[in-house]
């Protein structure tokens, strides 16, 4: 039972971030009109917050490797309180971009050290694919969470309240981290302080497992951003094009627990993210090239979202198990650097291509592209770790 309330404890702290970088498009309107700052500028002080990205998640795992996962997180949650409160009581565009910058630095830091702590505590169980299916939904949970509650509040509170609220509940994880963690009883991972360096085959299968990650992410973002593109020109509406996409959204959410809830009753777990890989690829390809298919259908799109989800829970299982768990806090380091330096080079690549191409089509042909490519690099991790495994018993006989 305490594993789990651990997890609710992550996943809590993992939520608060995601509301926290969602809070300023949330309030936008409000912030617009308040602070005099243009949709350029605030569109500033969302990206700053994971501007930090690949240079801070290296350091949050280096952090972490050094003075423990547990003090890494709580200086992550640290920093997200203190800079969530800054850029709601002083103003001054400057001052709001380094409280961003500040508040990003831990977010990204605690980000990295979450997923380390979970697979620590679920490292060997049947139900780890649960657990990170659970963890990997919080992201969007909390996205979703800011959008609906925030400007329903506007009705009470002040802009000020508002942009404290999510520095509030950053806050209050901290207390329920700080208070329900403990370390897994387990050799190597007293407090993941230590010395030690990864090996070369692991910085190999870290390495695979985040370009996983991050391809899988920049599909699925690709299909997010472009999918009212490509309604808009096979004829919808503006206002109809944009809600359908959104179901693409809450069907994903929606199947990355069910994902990780499948692969823990499978003889063969892998398949649940090669099946998604696989389908997914499949409908944006018809979704790209239309085929007779009636893509703009409610239906197709949920169904679509319910395609992409899955994959995400067996994907963090990969970093898990790829390194030792005295190493760990590095390879999540190193994985989640990844994932970030691609999440951050692919807006502008997306959108260039869909200038270039001049079809609405070309970035969810790219997404489907990444899709298959997550197949090969999946099958290469696989065989790296089974090759791995024959050379451990070789020098163990």
């Amino acid at each position: 039972m305490q594993h789990w309330i651990i997890l609710l404890a992550l996943t809590l702290a993992r939520i608060s971030m995601g509301v926290q970088f969602q809070s300023i498009a949330a309030l936008t309107p409000q912030m617009t009109t308040a602070t005099g700052l243009g949709l350029a500028a605030l569109g500033a002080l969302m990206g700053a917050y994971l501007l930090p990205g690949a240079v801070a998640a290296l350091f949050g795992g280096w952090a972490g490797q050094k003075i423990g996962d547990i003090r890494t997180a709580q200086a992550g949650l640290v920093l997200m309180v203190i800079g969530g409160v800054a850029g709601a009581v002083l103003p001054g565009f400057e001052v709001q971009m380094a409280a961003r910058l500040v508040a990003g630095l831990g977010a990204v830091a605690l980000n990295v050290m979450l997923t380390k702590m979970a697979g620590d505590w679920f490292q060997g169980r049947p139900d780890l694919p649960l657990a990170m299916g659970v963890l990997a939904s919080s992201w969007p949970a909390g996205l979703a969470l800011a959008m609906l509650v925030l400007p329903l509040l506007t009705q009470i509170f002040s802009l000020q309240m508002l942009l404290l609220l999510p520095a509030g509940l950053c806050g209050l994880s901290f207390i329920l981290l700080s208070t329900v963690w403990r370390a897994p009883v387990r050799p190597g991972l007293a407090g993941g302080t230590g010395a030690a360096r990864m090996t070369r085959h692991e910085i190999g299968l870290v390495v695979i497992a985040g370009l996983i990650w991050g391809f899988y992410n920049v599909a699925f973002i690709a299909v997010i951003s472009w999918s009212a593109d490509r309604l808009i020109a096979l004829g919808a509406g503006t206002v109809d094009a944009a809600a359908a996409a959104s179901l693409v959204g809450w069907g994903a959410i929606l199947s990355v627990v069910a994902g990780g809830w499948l692969a823990r009753g499978l003889r063969w777990p892998s398949t649940v993210a090669l099946g998604c890989f696989v389908t997914s690829a499949a409908m944006l390809v018809l979704f790209a090239l239309g085929g007779g298919v009636p893509v703009g259908h409610p239906a197709f799109m949920v169904a679509l979202g319910l395609c992409l989800g899955p994959a995400a829970a067996m994907i963090m299982t990969l970093p898990v198990g790829a390194a030792r768990a005295e190493v760990r806090a590095l390879a999540m380091g190193l994985y989640m650097a990844i994932y970030y330096a691609l999440m951050g080079a692919a807006p502008p690549l997306l959108g260039w291509l869909r200038e270039t191409a001049q079809s609405a089509a070309a970035p969810l042909l790219a997404a489907a592209g990444l899709m298959g490519l997550c197949v090969v690099l999946w099958a290469l991790f696989r065989w790296q770790e089974r090759k791995a495994g024959q050379a451990a018993r070789t020098q163990g006989a």
